[in-house]
């Protein structure tokens, strides 16, 4: 059964799946996925998934004697729906939720068994298998939903729960089963089946009296659930375990049921946030309500939490992501939306007021340019915000709360934040431009002719990167002070108006200079001398210059660039050749984080596709086959 609910979760990410199943979706849902199986089929035709390697294998894996497999739409799908994943969590529970459209039931459920074995049963519509020995499987003529459930220890932890459910301290984790505990525990989960048939029978009452208004609707939604596992005997001999998995399943398996038979007004189509987030052209979404509740849920009860003392729900409260991925004919695109309470927001606005030095672009060289990564942050801003987003994590410290808090305001007292943060500005500029292996001496011991060990000079290759490294300040002379000391122990050498320091049993060595405000470091000789007599030549293009100066962040790689110069052959990292392939076919790639705008903060991640391939998603599967075979 686990390659069966693993075999369906696969097709529901690949060719996912023309109604509208969102409105099966709770609206207290913390997390939610979709995939639109009507964009992907737009890319990408059925014959072109039954024809690709992903396809075929598939088939190929499901096939068996007595039943084969021509097509995806075989399985029951609705390849034109969406399908989507929600995470919804509560203090006792956490559920990971999938939603997967049907078009034909009939062969859906011929494939269940064929690949189960197992009987279906149908009560009120209500399809599911008929002994239960599953996690929340339900589904009906249009709609399959899956539903996993995750037991929160903490909440079994409460003396009122343990007797409730016959728990016990001494045997809480229940690891050691012996056979009459197995043999009660296969009683006890009769009785779960027991209650859950007539649990359905609860629910078919609950859509005939579909007229009630919504409260009284809610009452008896949350009676249900508040009483659904009390008339069940939980204080009998079986171990902690098989109690709390049984109450897991039965509690995975209400939960499938109730959103089965949702109504309309209590789904996620009710949340504001959440159909901003919405774009019929994406192919894919994420939406993620609140990281700090999120947190809460999550974290809050678990024992490292408790014994340190972090509090992620109290620093990121209110703080929400969406993300989309477009697949075109020449790029995917990756864009997100990081949304942030009024108080992250201004200490986070203030923290990336800095912009880039425009002096770095006179050290670009685009030609010889592997790849590149910018970063602007204020150093002093950083260094007087970022405690106080600290003491709202740590102040709720069960032992040392206080003594936390107190240590963040000495901390912050002590330290110079505006001579930090002219010694060290926060904008840095890192440039790749070569990758090249180099011969190293080293000295080694080993046992001559006669038995003595003696020491043996060898050589070894080694791959070193080519970097450039800059760094603002306002204020070098604390710099100045540790280069020089670094000479007087005779740590580093000063040559041609640079510093050098090098690295032992490496052919790699370290420049380094301070000039015109910037901190240069870097690995090439032929560059620190061009810097220091002013003669380096620079070629940046504007949209480069774009992509620096406009984003708080920014990263670009050239993957022909590294194709051309990383010794793929010589390293012995990919003796297939699919490494290279891929570098080779591969267009640019690079991601940016802009500004703050309000409370958001947006990103994009963009690699293009290469002009042999027709679109997005076809060169994804290309990519997928090329490094299965």
């Amino acid at each position: 059964m686990k390659k069966l609910s693993c075999v369906i979760m696969l097709c529901a990410s690949v060719f996912s799946f023309a109604q509208n199943s969102t409105s099966k979706i709770p609206s207290d849902a913390a997390v939610v996925a979709t995939i639109k199986g009507n964009n992907l089929l737009q890319l990408m035709s059925i014959d072109e998934l039954n024809n690709s390697f992903m396809g075929t294998e598939i088939l190929k894996e499901l096939s068996r004697k007595q039943t084969k497999y021509n097509s995806l739409e075989d399985f029951g799908f609705d390849l034109n729906g969406s399908a989507h994943y929600f995470f919804q969590a509560n203090d006792s529970i956490n559920y990971n939720a999938f939603i997967v459209p049907l078009k034909n039931v009939t062969a859906f459920e011929s494939f269940l068994t064929t690949q189960s074995k197992k009987e279906i049963a149908n009560v009120n519509g209500i399809r599911s298998f008929k002994d239960h020995n599953q996690d929340g499987i339900v589904w009906d003529s249009s709609t399959l939903i899956m539903v996993v459930g995750s037991t929160n220890e903490a909440y079994f932890q409460n003396p009122e729960v343990m007797e409730r459910y016959g728990l016990t301290e001494d045997d809480y984790y229940g690891y050691t089963i012996d056979d009459a505990v197995v043999a009660t525990a296969e009683d006890y989960a009769d009785e779960v089946i027991d209650a859950e048939e007539a649990y359905e029978e609860e629910i078919e009452e609950t859509v005939i009296e579909s007229t009630e208004s919504e409260e009284v609707y809610e009452d008896q939604y949350m009676e249900e659930e508040a009483t659904e596992v009390v008339e069940y005997d939980y204080n009998n001999d079986t171990s902690n375990y098989q109690i709390k998995s049984a109450i897991n399943k039965n509690w995975a398996l209400l939960k499938a049921e109730q959103l089965l038979t949702q109504q309309s007004n209590r789904s996620i189509l009710k949340n504001k946030s959440y159909l901003s987030s919405l774009d019929s052209k994406a192919e894919a979404t994420l939406w993620v309500n609140d990281f700090g509740q999120l947190y809460s849920n999550m974290l809050g009860s678990m024992y490292y939490n408790q014994l340190v003392g972090f509090d992620l729900s109290s620093m990121y409260a209110n703080n929400g992501l969406t993300a989309k991925l477009f697949l075109e004919n020449d790029k995917m695109v990756l864009n997100t939306k990081y949304s942030m309470s009024d108080q992250m927001a201004d200490s986070y606005k203030k923290m990336t007021s800095r912009k880039l030095n425009k002096k770095f672009l006179d050290y670009v060289n685009e030609d010889r340019m592997i790849g590149f990564m910018s970063y602007c942050i204020d150093t002093e801003a950083m260094l007087e915000e970022y405690p106080k987003l600290m003491k709202s994590m740590y102040s709720n410290m069960p032992y040392y709360g206080e003594e936390a808090s107190l240590g963040i305001d000495l901390f912050s007292l002590l330290l110079d934040e505006e001579a930090v943060g002219e010694v060290i500005n926060g904008d840095l500029l890192f440039l790749l431009s070569g990758i090249s292996q180099q011969e190293v001496t080293y000295t080694t011991y080993q046992y001559n002719d006669d038995y003595e060990y003696v020491e043996v000079e060898k050589t070894k290759t080694e791959t070193v990167p080519d970097f450039l490294l800059m760094a603002s300040t306002d204020e070098p002379s604390m710099l100045n002070k540790l280069i020089q000391y670094t000479v007087n122990k005779e740590m580093v050498t000063f040559n041609n108006g640079y510093y050098t320091f090098e690295i032992p049993r490496s052919p790699l060595a370290i420049h380094f200079v301070i000039k015109d405000g910037i901190a240069f470091l870097g690995t090439s000789e032929a560059e620190m001398n061009k810097i220091v007599s002013g003669t380096f030549d620079a070629k940046v293009t504007s949209k480069t210059k774009k992509m620096m100066l406009d984003n708080s962040y920014s990263v670009f790689v050239s993957a022909k660039q590294l194709a051309q110069q990383l010794p793929i052959e010589e390293m012995g990292i990919d003796r297939s050749g699919k490494l290279e392939w891929f570098l080779n076919t591969t267009e640019d790639a690079y991601i940016t984080a802009s500004k703050i705008k309000g409370n958001a903060v947006n990103s994009e991640m963009v690699v293009g596709v290469p002009p042999t391939e027709e679109n997005a998603l076809k060169y994804i599967f290309n990519i997928i086959e090329k490094f299965a075979k």
